[in-house]
């Protein structure tokens, strides 16, 4: 029974994780071309987000198998490095390029 929990769960989070490095990789590589560039801010604060409410989604389906130890902690790893990932550039992006005054 254990080894067809595996497979299930390895079926489910496998493709959420890619899921939510495609996002984070949109996230993070996105360039504003200048302060100023508002589409290209909001395009990365949505993926931004979006990376951080995938992250926390996929982290808290993790647990359940790993509470009922069908798999190990680490597959907690990597939906918590893109859960971080999004929050640093979130915060990042904040930060540098603060919103136009009026806006």
């Amino acid at each position: 029974m254990t080894g067809e929990l595996r497979w299930f769960w390895g079926v489910v989070l496998v493709p959420a994780n890619l899921l939510n490095a495609y996002v984070a990789y949109g996230a993070l590589v996105l360039q504003p071309q200048g302060v100023r560039d508002e589409h290209t801010l909001t395009g990365i604060g949505v993926a931004s987000a979006l990376t951080i409410v995938l992250g926390v989604v996929i982290t808290l389906l993790a647990l359940i198998p790993v509470r009922q130890k069908v798999l190990s902690r680490w597959w907690l790893a990597p939906s918590l490095v893109f859960l971080t990932a999004g929050a640093a550039r979130w915060a990042y992006i904040v930060h540098t390029c603060p919103p136009l005054p009026g806006r």
